[in-house]
């Protein structure tokens, strides 16, 4: 199984920089008054304001699992397209901006609203509203990393690693897992479905004796309102990381979590304990725990 270990934070200051994006890329956005102009990502300005406060592994994670989701604002202001109503035409010319931080690596810039970008500018600019995972997978596949609102107070920089790391190499994936839980639309049955054949992530911490050699892992749980213990997983190592960062994360499934929380008598799993979670009853985990069977009815 694969572990991860803790992510790693760099408070380079970027300098500005230009890019261009493939000329078939879709427009969907447009001037302040255009499209673009109603998305604000709350929950990631939250947790930028955070951020600007305390800079450790821990709100590190909290801004790259919030950054999956919802959507980001890209800068195309000095884009040459004729009809925005229309989108992107031939002839056109998309270009995306994008910085150089002081060691050279190329950043691709986005942003939680308008506003933001306005004030990176120092002026209005023309927006393309992505899908906040897809610009996270972007920044990993096309640039060396990204830099959120980079002229806000929580100005932030996530590298190509830190990504990969954050969200086991794909944030597009993962992102999608997490944000599609039953409070979105989801019956419970195919939320669960779901879960059963993604990749999960459970905390894990090492034991140590007095000499410092290490004698074991302990595996951290949650005590529910009821009283009970709950295992705890992530859908990436960032939300594991958002609510301890002093763990690692390791790579499992549902499967596995279920069959150790009905061995350890536990209450069921908490998934995303970092919030907004889904508690998962014992019962509902009961199928995913039961071995699987071959054709003769022996465990296969």
């Amino acid at each position: 199984m694969a572990l991860f270990g803790r992510g790693k934070r760099r408070d380079d200051e970027p300098e500005r920089g230009a890019g261009q994006a493939p000329e078939q890329a879709p427009v969907t956005g447009g001037e302040q008054s255009g499209p673009g102009a109603g998305v604000v990502n709350v929950r990631v300005q939250d947790a930028l304001a955070v951020w600007a406060a305390r800079k450790d592994a821990q709100t590190f994670a909290d801004v790259m699992r919030r950054a999956a989701d919802g959507e980001l604002l890209l800068d195309i202001t000095d884009s040459t397209i004729a009809d925005l109503a229309h989108g992107l035409q031939r002839g056109d010319v998309l270009a995306i901006a994008s910085q150089r931080d002081n060691a050279g690596k190329h950043l691709l810039v986005a942003f939680t609203s308008n506003e933001e970008l306005a004030r990176y500018r120092g002026r209005p600019g023309r927006s393309l509203v992505q899908p906040a995972a897809a610009a996270l997978a972007q920044a990993v596949k096309d640039y060396e990393g990204i830099v959120i609102d980079g002229r806000s107070a929580g100005a932030f920089i996530a590298y190509a690693d830190e990504i990969r790391q954050q969200f086991a190499g794909d944030p597009e994936a993962l992102g999608r897992v997490a944000h599609a839980t039953p409070s979105r639309s989801l019956p419970f049955a195919e939320y669960l479905e779901l879960l059963g054949t993604s990749e999960l992530f459970i905390p894990f911490e090492s034991k140590a004796d007095e000499a410092g050699n290490e004698t074991g892992v302990i595996v951290p749980g949650v005590r529910g309102q009821d009283g009970a213990a709950y295992a705890v997983a992530g859908t990436a190592p960032a939300e594991i990381w958002a609510w301890s960062a002093r763990s690692g994360a390791q790579r499992t499934g549902l499967a596995e979590i279920a069959r150790a929380a009905v061995a350890n008598g536990q209450a069921g799993v908490v998934i995303n304990p970092a919030g907004p979670s889904v508690t998962i009853p014992i019962e509902a985990l009961r199928p995913f725990a039961a071995p699987v069977t071959g054709s003769g009815g022996a465990p296969a």
